[in-house]
């Protein structure tokens, strides 16, 4: 077996690789092309290869060459699961390169990164693309609210969302410069909220058995259900409802200090699209009374009572997780019947 550590940038792609041995097989740079990693492998000849990288924005394409070579696995890690590399004194792209292969060859990388394929990848690739419209629009508007501010007005209610609007700003009282800046930006707000709808529809469009299980749960929708789906992939993957929480981004940090245990805020290391909706649900959770959120709404009530009601909306969000991490895991519709609320 020969372990590569590779250190990928935009320029090149940093490699270090050693036999069960710990000899040096190979160390240098190779093109940052589909092409570098095949001569790569190919020059390393015939023996089985365990090609270590971490994840970032190449995954994908860098994932999908080497799984088409044989005689090739590979081992993606998460940058925060080996933090000591990136803190370490002397950090430069060939230790990094050299680390991976060592941990590789000790057995000792943590777990790997899910790699998404299909329907998943697909959507947590439309689902991110819409969020980033989504907060490129919202900047515009808080843009156009912060001016208007400074000239002391406070723009009326529904105005982003009024077809008139180009009639609205010729009757503010501000002057030519502040009414040709709204006008520009409310032209790009109403582009991007036109993209926006239309990565919305491509979304809506992706059907799966997963996502009809997902929308059995109360307050969980069209959107939402697949934002769920893109973000699990397969539930199988994870080994409990904590590490699912922890996957959603909905568990607080944990500082101890001997027998002192104190939690911190909601950690953000994890799927902060899955947690946005989620939280979103939780607050339509609060104002439903039907039968099905009857459970989720008394777990609600209960947390709130003890802990405050913005704990509680999270705690419930995170309640939502698990029960979807469940009805996926066991592939049957939500059942408030079987669902037992207990206080986290």
């Amino acid at each position: 077996m020969i372990y590569i550590g590779m250190d990928i940038s935009s320029k090149s792609f940093v490699v270090h690789a050693v036999d069960g041995k710990k000899r040096r097989i190979f160390k240098g740079e190779i093109l940052p092309s589909r092409a570098g990693i095949k001569n790569l492998i190919k020059e390393l000849g015939s023996h089985r290869k365990l090609v270590v990288f971490e994840a970032g924005n190449q995954l994908k394409w860098v994932a999908q060459t080497l799984k088409k070579l044989e005689g090739v696995d590979i081992h993606v890690v998460h940058p925060n699961e080996i933090k000591w590399i990136n803190q370490s004194s002397g950090k430069t792209d060939k230790i990094d390169a050299r680390k991976l292969a060592e941990l590789a060859r000790a057995d000792m990388l943590p777990r790997k990164v899910h790699i998404v394929e299909g329907t998943a990848r697909q959507l947590r690739e439309l689902v991110s693309a819409r969020q980033t419209l989504q907060s490129k629009r919202i900047a515009l508007v808080n843009s156009i609210r912060g001016m208007m501010k400074q000239e002391g007005y406070k723009l009326p209610k529904g105005f982003f969302q009024d077809p008139e609007w180009t009639d609205r700003v010729k009757r503010l009282k501000i002057g030519q410069a502040g009414k040709a800046i709204i006008t520009s930006y409310m032209n790009s707000i109403e582009s991007l909220a036109a993209s926006e709808q239309e990565l919305t529809a491509q979304i809506l469009e992706i059907e799966d058995k997963d996502v009809e299980l997902l929308k059995s749960i109360p307050a969980i929708g069209e959107i939402t259900s697949r934002v769920i789906k893109g973000a699990i992939d397969n539930a199988e993957r994870f080994d409990s409802k904590r590490a699912v929480s922890k996957y959603g981004a909905l568990t607080p940090r944990i500082y101890q200090s001997g027998d002192v245990i104190h939690h911190g805020r909601i950690n953000r290391n994890g799927r902060l699209e899955v947690r946005r909706v989620l939280l979103q649900c939780a607050h339509t959770i609060t104002r439903m009374k039907s039968y099905e959120a009857r459970p989720l709404r008394e777990f609600f009530e209960r947390i709130k009572r003890r802990r405050g009601k913005k704990k509680a909306v999270v705690a419930l969000a995170r309640k939502l997780l698990t029960v979807a991490y469940g009805v996926l895991k066991s592939q049957s519709v939500y059942n408030p019947a079987l669902l037992v609320a207990k206080a986290v």
